[in-house]
This record gives structure tokens, sequence and C-alpha cells, in this order.
């Protein structure tokens, strides 16, 4: 009974990845909505900062946050036009594209995990609140990194396996997902009545399936 319920646990999990690794079509889709939002959730991240200057936020740590967000966004501008490269690309150019992929996306990682440790903001809300925020857009890219490698075929049946079902226990949100976790991350209220007026307006939005995902880019 033990072993019935362990493989229905296992059939489960790596359900969940089936999503991903089924076909790089439907993998190759959902990363590309993902990376949609991914560049508006950064860049309201700035414009939060920004906001939040001279109140909570040093000159000092904004400007970090600038330096490393616009390069975090351009390295998300490089990773969308490699995943539209891909779409197009014939089946034995998109081994090499994947691997530009993962780059980029490592590169992302880099640049918004400097944050989390270079970041001085004396206000206790408004740093937790930063760090809550880059935590959810640190999540979901490295969760699509680690999915690169099973759905690219380049380890062995038995590696792809174990990976799938460990990676199945963290697989990335779907863009819609994402969206609702980044806008309940960002306008959770925190006690302090400035940073909560700021974050109220920096929600991002889907506006269907085939549509390009938009950020509100205004304060209300």
């Amino acid at each position: 009974m033990k072993e019935r319920k362990l493989a229905n646990v296992l059939v489960v999990m790596i359900s969940s990845i089936l999503f991903w690794t089924a076909c790089s079509t439907t993998w190759i889709s959902e990363a590309e909505q993902i990376v949609a939002a991914l560049i508006p959730a950064t860049a309201n991240l700035m414009t939060l900062v920004a906001t939040l200057q001279g109140k909570n936020v040093s000159a000092g740590d904004l400007q970090t946050i600038q330096n490393a967000g616009t390069q975090a966004e351009a390295d998300m501008q490089l990773l969308a036009s490699l995943i539209a490269q891909y779409q197009k690309a014939e089946a034995t150019a998109q081994p090499g594209i994947l691997n530009q992929i993962q780059v980029a996306m490592v590169a992302v990682q880099s640049n918004l995990n400097g944050l989390l440790t270079s970041l001085h903001i004396k206000d206790a809300a408004t740093q937790a609140k930063v760090s809550a925020v880059v935590s959810v857009l640190i999540s979901e890219v490295e969760s699509m990194a680690a999915i690169v490698p099973i759905v690219s075929g380049s380890a062995s049946p038995g590696r792809m396996k174990l990976e799938a079902m460990q990676e199945a226990k963290r697989a990335p949100l779907t863009a819609s997902e994402f969206v609702r976790s980044y806008n309940a991350t960002m306008t959770a209220k925190s006690g302090n009545a400035a940073l909560d007026h700021a974050t109220a307006g920096l929600k991002i939005h889907a506006h269907g399936k085939l549509e390009r995902w938009a950020s509100a880019g205004l304060l209300q």
C-alpha cells in the first residue's frame, strides 16, 4: 500500500512538470509569457525604489537597484529575443539557442541575487518589501533555468527522469501564477503608509494569453 501511495505521489509530481517538458513548443510558449511578465515586474521594482528615495531609500541604494535592475531588464530582453529565435529555429539549431537561454537566465539570477546582498535600506519595512519582491523574481528565474536541461534532453534518460522528479517539486509558476504571486507580494501591507501607497499602484496585469503582459507603470 505504501509503495502504491508513493507511486501515486510521484505521478502527481512528474505530471506537474510535463507541462514544461512534454514538448518544446509548450515549454517555450509559457516561458515567453513568463519573461514578458518578468520585464515589467523588474521595472516596477525600480519605480518603487525611485519613488521612496529620500524617504526610506538612500541615493546609494537607489543607484544599486537601478544598475542591477537595468542590467536584469536587458538580460530579460535578450532572453525574450532568444526564445523567439528558438521558436523559429531548425531542430538542429535549437540546442545551441537553449544554451544561450541558460546563459541569459544565469545572468539575470546573478544581477538579482546581487541586490539581496548589497542593499542597506535603513527602513525595515522597505528592506523587507524589496527583498521579498526580488526573491519572487529570483525564484521564478531559477526554476525556469533548472527546467532547461530537461527540455534540451542533453542528459541520459535515467538522469532526466531523476531531474524531472526533483524539479517537479519546484516547477516554475505559470505566467498567470507568477503575476498573482508578484502582485500579492508587492501590495501586501507593510505597516508603512508611504510604502503601502507606493506599492498599491505597481501591480502587473495580464490582458489575455495571446496579448502582451503590461505593467501599470504609474503610481495610483
